[in-house]
C-alpha cells in the first residue's frame, strides 16, 4: 500500500497530508537506521524477528513497520509478517540506487534541528544551526564524526545519481588535469574520468574528507589516476587544471564566500580552462519543482542559498570568469559553464 494521493481531496484533508510529512521522513529514517530494507532483502520477515535484529521492543516495533506499510516503505504480507518493496530498497545499503545514508544525514539532528527554526531564519535572514546546534553545521559533524560519516556518504549517493546525469550532458574529451574542487568521495571525479580516458584528476577537500574518503576513493578502480589532495577552498586550490568540478558546493556558501572560492579557482587555473559549477538552478517563475525547498534547507542550515541562471552569471563575473552557459541535465542539475580568460 502506498500513501494516498492529496489530489482530490478537501483542502483541509491536503493540508493535514503536508502536516503529517516529516513524521512519514522519520519513520523512513527509522527504517533505515534499523537496516529493515536490508533484513527483507531475501524474502518476507516476522516483526518479532526484526525487532530482535534491531534490538527493539517488539510490541512498538510493530508499530513502526505499521506505519511504515501504510506509506509503502515495507509491505504486511500477512499479520505480523513483513516484506521489501521497491521503494523500502532505496534504504538498502551499498546497492545501487541507495539513499540511506542521504536520508540518515537529511533526517539526523544536524538538519532536523535547524529546520524546526525555518521561522527564525527566515526572519533573521541567516542559518539557525547554531542556535539550534550549538556550533555552525561544519563544527557539528566534526564534533559528532559519526552523524558526519553519514552525511558524507550521502552526499556520495547523491553525487552518484548526479554524476551519471552530468557526464551524460557534457563534453569532458580532451581535458588532461581534471580538479574536482570539494569532491568527497570522488563519485564526480570518477565519472569524469570514466569519460575522458586520457585525463588525471584530482580530488581536493578537507583533510578530514579526504582521510575518511579514501576507501571509497580506491573503490572507483581507477588507481593513480585520481590524486587526493587535502586543504581548503577558501586559501587555495590545486593549480594547473584545464577542468574544475565544483559539484554541489556554491551553494553552501554566501555570494562572497562563493567567489572567494571561484576566485581561488582563476587563480589556479591553466588560461582558457574551463569551470563546471554542479548545481541546481531556480527558474525565473514558480514551478514543481525541489529546487525551493533545498533553497530553504541552505539557509537554516548553512547560510547559503540556490540561485538563478543570472545570479550565477554574476557570481562568475565577480569572480574574473567568463561565464559561458547553462546545460540542463536529465536529472534535477544543472552544469553552469564558464571560462578562465
Amino acid at each position: 500500500m502506498s500513501q494516498p494521493s492529496a489530489e482530490g481531496l478537501p483542502p483541509t484533508m491536503q493540508m493535514l497530508q503536508i502536516m503529517v510529512g516529516p513524521w512519514v521522513a522519520q519513520i523512513a529514517a527509522a527504517v533505515a537506521r534499523f537496516e529493515v530494507p536490508d533484513h527483507l532483502a531475501e524474502g518476507p520477515r516476522a516483526a518479532l524477528e526484526l525487532a530482535k535484529l534491531a534490538g527493539a521492543e517488539p510490541e512498538t516495533f510493530e508499530r513502526l513497520l505499521r506505519a511504515a506499510a501504510s506509506v509503502g516503505i515495507v509491505r504486511e504480507v500477512s499479520p505480523g509478517l513483513y516484506a521489501g518493496t521497491p521503494l523500502g530498497d532505496t534504504l538498502r545499503s551499498n546497492v545501487p540506487g541507495s539513499v540511506r545514508a542521504l536520508v540518515l544525514a537529511e533526517l539526523g539532528p544536524g538538519h532536523w534541528l535547524p529546520w524546526g527554526r525555518l521561522g527564525d531564519a527566515v526572519k533573521a535572514g541567516h542559518s539557525q544551526a547554531a542556535a539550534a546546534l550549538g556550533s555552525d553545521a561544519w563544527a557539528y559533524y566534526r564534533q559528532n564524526p559519526e552523524e558526519g560519516a553519514a552525511f558524507a556518504r550521502g552526499m556520495s549517493d547523491l553525487a552518484a545519481l548526479v554524476a551519471a546525469a552530468t557526464a551524460s550532458a557534457c563534453d569532458f574529451s580532451g581535458s588532461e588535469r581534471i580538479v574536482d574542487v570539494g569532491g568527497s568521495e570522488g563519485a564526480m571525479l570518477a565519472a569524469a574520468l570514466r569519460a575522458a580516458p586520457e585525463a588525471h584528476g584530482v580530488l581536493f577537500d578537507l583533510p578530514e574528507v579526504i582521510a575518511r574518503g579514501r576507501g571509497a576513493v580506491a573503490a572507483h578502480g581507477l588507481g593513480r589516476r585520481i590524486e587526493t589532495v587535502a586543504g581548503d577552498f577558501f586559501q587555495e586550490v590545486p593549480a594547473g587544471g584545464d577542468l574544475y568540478i565544483l559539484k554541489m558546493v556554491l551553494h553552501d556558501w554566501s555570494d562572497d564566500q562563493s567567489v572567494t572560492i571561484l576566485k581561488n579557482v582563476q587563480r589556479a587555473a591553466r588560461p582558457g580552462a574551463r569551470v563546471l559549477v554542479v548545481e541546481m538552478i531556480v527558474p525565473p517563475t514558480v514551478t514543481p519543482s525541489p529546487v525551493y525547498l533545498m533553497d530553504l534547507d541552505m539557509l537554516v542550515v548553512l547560510d547559503g542559498r540556490e540561485r538563478t541562471e543570472p545570479q550565477f552569471a554574476a557570481l562568475f563575473e565577480r569572480a574574473g570568469l567568463r561565464f559561458e552557459r547553462v546545460t540542463p541535465t536529465l536529472g534535477l542539475f544543472s552544469i553552469v559553464e564558464g571560462t578562465r580568460v
